[in-house]
């Protein structure tokens, strides 16, 4: 698999925080699994807008009423 080699800046706290998440796991295979997963969020965030043109939005009161059904 070839692979690109990045250089990123990330506030000094945020930096922390994943390295002591991540620990001897990799910081590398961290990263990218989070980058797929923000790609994925993009796309259901454009799949979500289509349905809003195509079907128009939610009514309201609708969401709340599921959450009451089924909550989490």
């Amino acid at each position: 698999m070839t692979v690109t080699k990045w250089s990123v800046s990330v506030e000094e706290t945020l930096a922390a925080r994943v390295e002591s998440h991540v620990g001897d796991r990799g910081l590398s295979g961290f990263v990218a699994r989070a980058v797929e997963h923000e790609l994925e969020r993009d796309l259901l965030d454009e799949y979500l807008l289509e349905l809003d043109d195509e079907h128009g939005p939610l009514p309201d009161g609708l969401v709340e009423q599921i959450d009451e059904a089924w909550p989490s």
